[in-house]
C-alpha cells in the first residue's frame, strides 16, 4: 500500500496546496517534513493562489482574532441559507486584541490591557503562527492611531500618530528591517478621523482639516501614507460630501486590490457604499456599488452605527457589523452581521452578546480585508 511518505515532494505539494487554510495549523503539526513543506515559498505562492478564490475575513470578536468564513450562496436567489462559520485560526495566548489592522497576511494588533490607558502592539502572522512584539519608543496609548504597510523594497513599517501633551500631533514610524522607531518631521493641519486601511503597501485615512468654532464644517477627503515617501499625499476627493464628526463613514479593501467607503448621513436613511475603479497614493476614481433606504426595508428595525464592513462584489453585498441596540439585554448588547443586498435584500446573523454596554465600542465585532497568507518572517 502507498503511504504519503512514498510519494514525491511535488506530489505531496499538490495535494497538501489543496488543504483549506484553516487546516493548515494541523497540517504543520503532523511532522517535520510537512511543516517544513507549508513554510516553503513555492507552497505559500501556490496556497495564496488557492485561497485567494475563497470568501474569508479577518474577524474581531470578544478580544480574539479569527478566521472567519463566509458562504453567501443564496444571495441572488433571496434563499434563507446563508452562513457566517467562524473558523479560528489560533489566538494570541494569555492576550485580548481590541484593535487589529491587516495588511499582506499580517496583523498588527492592539492588546486590551487590564488598567489604564495605555496598550501594547503585536505583529502576528497567523499562517505561519509567528508573533513580533513592537517595543515602543513612547508608551503606546489606546488613542493612538496606526498603519502598517510596506516600501517599494518589500520592507514592511508602520505609522504611528499619537499626541504628545494631549494636543500636539506626533508622527513616528517603525522599521522591521532595523527593528527600531524614527521620528517624522510632519506639518499638517490636517487631522485624521477614524482607522486607516492598508492596500497594496500604503494606508489611507479619512481626513479633514481643523475646524475653527465660527468655521463652517470643512470637506472630509482620503489621505494616503506612502511607506516608501514616508510622506502624506494629497488630499484625495470622496464621492460625497460629509463631515467625519457627525456622518457614518468606514473604509475597508475589496481582496487587497481595492477600496470601498460607506457612507451614511445623520440626517437621512441612506446608505451608500462606493469602490475605486483607480486607486494610486495621488489619484482615485470611484464607482456606486450599492445603495439602500434602510427605512423602507421591511420585517427589520434597521439601525446601524458600523464599526467594520466587508463587501462581495460578485454578489453584489455588503456586510457590516454591528451592535444591535433594539434587543438590549441584562449585560449588554448582541452582536450582529447585517447582509444588505440590492432590491431591498438584508439578513441579519447573531453574532452572540456583547461583554458590557460600557465596552460596546470595543465588542463590536471588527472585520478587516481578505485573508491572503505571506511569507514574511524570516525563517530560522
Amino acid at each position: 500500500m502507498t503511504m504519503m511518505s512514498d510519494l514525491s515532494k511535488g506530489l505531496v505539494e499538490e495535494i497538501l496546496s489543496r488543504v483549506p487554510i484553516t487546516s493548515l495549523r494541523a497540517v504543520r503539526s503532523t511532522c517535520k517534513q510537512w511543516n517544513c513543506l507549508s513554510k516553503d515559498p513555492n507552497f505559500t505562492k501556490k496556497q495564496c493562489g488557492k485561497a485567494a478564490k475563497d470568501l474569508l475575513v479577518i474577524m474581531l470578536n470578544d478580544f480574539k482574532v479569527c478566521l472567519t468564513s463566509v458562504n453567501l450562496h443564496g444571495i441572488q436567489n433571496h434563499q434563507d441559507v446563508v452562513d457566517l462559520s467562524i473558523k479560528r485560526i489560533g489566538e494570541l495566548k494569555q492576550v485580548k486584541v481590541s484593535n487589529v489592522f491587516y495588511c499582506d497576511g499580517l496583523l498588527l494588533c492592539h492588546t486590551k490591557e487590564k488598567e489604564g490607558n495605555t496598550t501594547r502592539i503585536v505583529v502576528w502572522d497567523p499562517y505561519m503562527g509567528q508573533t513580533s512584539w513592537i517595543k515602543p519608543r513612547i508608551t503606546y496609548h489606546r488613542s493612538d492611531m496606526f498603519g502598517i504597510g510596506y516600501d517599494k523594497n518589500n520592507n514592511h513599517k508602520i505609522l504611528r500618530v499619537f499626541f504628545e501633551f494631549g494636543y500636539n500631533v506626533k508622527y513616528e514610524i517603525y522599521d522591521f528591517k532595523s527593528k527600531s522607531w524614527r521620528v517624522l518631521t510632519i506639518s499638517s493641519t490636517i487631522v485624521l478621523y477614524k482607522r486607516g486601511v492598508s492596500l497594496k503597501g500604503n494606508t489611507y485615512f479619512f481626513a479633514q482639516e481643523r475646524i475653527k468654532v465660527e468655521e463652517v464644517d470643512k470637506e472630509c477627503v482620503l489621505l494616503c501614507f506612502d511607506f516608501t515617501r514616508e510622506r502624506f499625499g494629497p488630499a484625495l476627493h470622496l464621492p460625497f460630501h460629509c463631515d467625519v464628526r457627525y456622518d457614518d463613514i468606514v473604509l475597508s479593501s475589496v481582496r487587497e486590490e481595492k477600496l470601498a467607503v460607506l457612507f451614511q448621513r445623520l440626517d437621512t436613511e441612506k446608505m451608500e457604499i462606493w469602490i475605486t475603479t483607480m486607486i494610486e497614493p495621488n489619484a482615485v476614481s470611484w464607482n456606486k456599488f450599492l445603495a439602500v433606504n434602510t427605512k423602507t426595508i421591511t420585517g427589520f428595525e434597521f439601525e446601524v452605527e458600523p464599526r467594520s464592513f466587508f463587501v462581495d462584489e460578485e454578489k453584489k453585498v455588503a456586510v457590516i457589523c454591528d451592535i444591535h441596540r433594539f434587543k438590549p439585554t441584562k449585560t449588554g448588547l448582541y452582536k450582529t452581521a447585517c447582509i444588505i443586498g440590492e432590491d431591498g435584500y438584508l439578513k441579519e446573523v447573531d453574532l452572540g452578546e456583547a461583554v458590557n454596554v460600557e465596552e460596546s465600542p470595543y465588542s463590536c465585532p471588527l472585520v478587516c480585508s481578505y485573508y491572503v497568507p505571506r511569507l514574511f518572517f524570516e525563517q530560522e
